[in-house]
This record gives C-alpha cells, structure tokens and sequence, in this order.
C-alpha cells in the first residue's frame, strides 16, 4: 500500500460528450491514464476496488454533473450461492468448455466480435473497429490480464471474456458470444464460469463494472446473487441499499 501511496497520480478531468450508457444526457469522467512501463496490477486493483473502472489504458470513473446513475458493481464469490436458473444455463452448457486462452487474436475472435456488436450493440462505434484495433483493445492489455474462451467439442468459438487480475480477484473488463443462440445465455454462462475459477483460486470478488438501475441492458448484474454495490464510498450488498 505504501507503494501505491507514493506514486505520483495525475488524476485529469475529460470534457463532457454524449453519454457511453443513457441516450440523451452527457458524461464527464475523472480519469488517470496507465504507466506503460510499470506494473500497474497495484494501481489498477486499488482504483477498481475505489469505483473506478479500466477502459484501454486507464482507468475512469463517472463525475457528471446532476447525474450519479452510474453504480460500481461486484459479486462477492465466496459467499455466492447458485440459483436454479443458474444450474440450469451451467447443465445447459455442459457441452461446452471454457478454457484460458494463451493464443494470439485469431480470425474467429474478430468475426464473432463483429458479429455480436452487429447484433447487440449496432450504434456503438466499437462496432467499426478493423482487426488491428480489437486486437490492440483485447488481446495487447498492458496490464496483467487473462482471456477465457468458450468453445464446443470441435472447437469453434461461442464466446471470449477479458478481465484484468486484481489482487482481490478479477474484473470482467469485455465480453461477447454468438448473439444467435440466445437459449444458451452465453453472457450469462460466462460470468458463472468466471465465478467458479474464482473460487478455485480462492479469490473473492468478481468486478462487473458499472450498474444503472434505468438501463434494461444493466439489469442482468443486479440478478446475480450476493451482488454488491460501491454506494456513497463502501461497498455493500444490494439488499440493504434503497434507490
């Protein structure tokens, strides 16, 4: 902790532009961009575990004016208890396998990515990123981080997750899957993987990013058990916490 304490950190304050997450309003965010050439796994784990949340090569939080929606998000895994739903996309799934992934950006990666922007998330700009730069963004993180693949038993891919590792556990940083097998609940699927993983390494948290209790594509955080939320500078569990 001494360490992070004496580092210098310029923390800078963007102009506003048009909201990343509610149509209609305008963000403004605090940030403090990465040192390339130094470990930033203690930076990182301590911002994120403050509300903060990586985004390429620095880390940001929401300081918009009249405007506080945007809620930091984790699962406390040690104490999280599958639900039914839960053990039914796990049972679902059984034929699929997820894995760490320790190869290059492949083809498939970049298609499957195009793929579930095209369908998910058309009016993102990320939508029109060439294959260098969603390599840059998912495969060349200058942190410490890891990817998991989701593939079936000829190995075609149905969907990838990066997270950064954090001293406390990870932080779900992008994901996507095959938008077309919706019955599977591969977004779903993916964060119940990741909690298993973190439980094998005995690690406690799962860092979801941000929460807004307004946005129908936020609600599926809130669902997950034992989800806790960074509310007025603690973290605490979302049932004791009113809106």
């Amino acid at each position: 902790m001494n360490e992070f304490n004496e580092k210098k950190i310029e923390f800078k304050k963007s102009i506003s532009f048009p909201c990343s997450y509610l149509a209609g309003k305008t963000e403004r965010r605090l940030y403090v961009n990465l040192n390339k050439n130094e470990n930033n796994e203690l930076l990182i784990s301590e911002l994120t575990k403050n509300g903060f949340r990586r985004s390429h090569e620095h880390m940001y939080i929401p300081v918009c004016e009249l405007c506080n929606a945007c809620i930091p998000s984790r699962i406390n895994t040690k104490d999280f208890k599958f639900s039914k739903n839960n053990l039914r996309v796990i049972k679902l799934n059984n034929d699929l396998s997820f894995k760490k992934n320790f190869d290059n950006c492949s083809q498939r990666h970049y298609e499957l990515f195009k793929n579930y922007c095209f369908e998910r998330h058309e009016s993102s700009q990320m939508i029109d990123m060439n294959i260098k730069e969603f390599k840059n963004f998912f495969f060349e993180s200058k942190n410490k981080n890891q990817i998991f693949d989701l593939v079936d038993s000829s190995d075609n891919l149905l969907g990838s997750i990066l997270v950064d590792i954090l001293n406390d556990g990870y932080s779900a940083v992008y994901s996507f899957f095959d938008p077309h097998k919706s019955k599977r609940s591969l977004g779903k699927l993916l964060i119940l993987k990741l909690i298993d993983e973190l439980k094998i390494i005995n690690k406690p948290f799962l860092y979801l990013g941000y929460w807004i209790k307004n946005s129908q594509k936020m609600f599926y955080k809130a669902n997950f058990d034992n989800v806790e939320f960074f509310f007025e500078g603690k973290w605490k569990n979302k049932n004791v916490i009113k809106f």
